[in-house]
């Protein structure tokens, strides 16, 4: 569902753009910085770094927050989940 989704990409962006801000990098360095599990998470952030920039994970982010108020009935009478979903999925992708 929808708002189980949120709250998980609202965290990989959100440290998306603390790796895109970090000094160090590696995957060494991300993973004491974001509190990894291993070097393989790492790797999962440092390939959304090669493929979002800065201003587009700062687009997502906003996007994601516009999305959950949506959800919740704010300036959204009636869309429906999968359409808010759909929505959300489109912008990332796009």
């Amino acid at each position: 569902s929808l708002y189980s989704f949120i709250p998980k990409v609202f965290r990989y962006f959100q440290n998306l753009m603390t790796a895109y801000n970090a000094p160090d990098k590696s995957p060494a360095g991300l993973v004491h910085l974001l509190e990894l599990r291993g070097t393989w998470a790492a790797d999962e952030y440092i390939l959304g770094l090669r493929n979002y920039s800065g201003k587009k994970i700062l687009q997502i982010i906003s996007k994601i927050r516009e999305i959950e108020a949506k959800s919740k009935g704010l300036d959204n009478p009636n869309t429906k989940e999968y359409d808010l979903f759909r929505e959300l999925i489109f912008f990332i992708l796009h």
